[in-house]
């Protein structure tokens, strides 16, 4: 092969763009949202949903009820995907961001803020959300919760046993939500 062939067979460098996951619970009980208050950050002291980022090698939807886990002592199953946000931030860096319905799996008593990430966790109704003010919440996590509460909104489920042809061995390592 000719350097001209060899340079024309080479894989091409693409440039690397910076990219976050990161996932979100809208925990649904008795016709309210679980919603936690966070102690740092830029969304220190308003009351959002339990989210954060998805660890190398971790699905968003396991994330989603990791995060519930760590921040409140809850146990979720995910029901399925309710929305996606996606944002381009100042520095160029693509965050995708997603947030799943789930219901509870632990008894409500279990329900303990770790204080170390939020100094409140519980319970939201929907006058109780409408109450909270532009400096407690974010009017994106109200507008999810919200959707949450619908009984007529449309979450997209997991059909994992897609995955016939995907690459992947196992079921817990792929997702295809429909």
């Amino acid at each position: 092969m000719t350097e001209p062939e060899k340079i024309l067979n080479e894989p091409v460098a693409r440039p690397k763009r910076p990219l976050s996951l990161g996932a979100g619970a809208i925990v649904v009980h008795d016709n309210k949202v679980l919603l936690v208050r966070n102690r740092y950050g830029v969304t220190k002291g308003r009351y959002l949903l339990p989210a954060g980022r998805v660890k190398a090698g971790e699905l968003p939807d396991q994330a989603a009820a990791r995060e519930t886990f760590e921040e409140t002592n809850l146990r979720v199953e995910i029901e399925g995907l309710l929305g996606v946000r996606l944002w381009v931030m100042d520095d160029g860096e693509h965050n995708y961001f997603f947030m799943y319905k789930a219901h509870l799996i632990s008894p409500l008593s279990e329900l303990l803020p770790n204080l170390a990430e939020v100094d409140d966790a519980r319970f939201f109704s929907r006058k109780e959300m409408d109450a909270l003010g532009p400096d407690e919440t974010w009017s994106g996590a109200i507008a999810i919760a919200y959707k949450g509460l619908d009984s007529e909104a449309v979450t997209w489920p997991n059909h994992a046993h897609l995955s016939d042809s995907s690459g992947v061995e196992s079921a817990e390592r792929w997702r295809i939500w429909l």
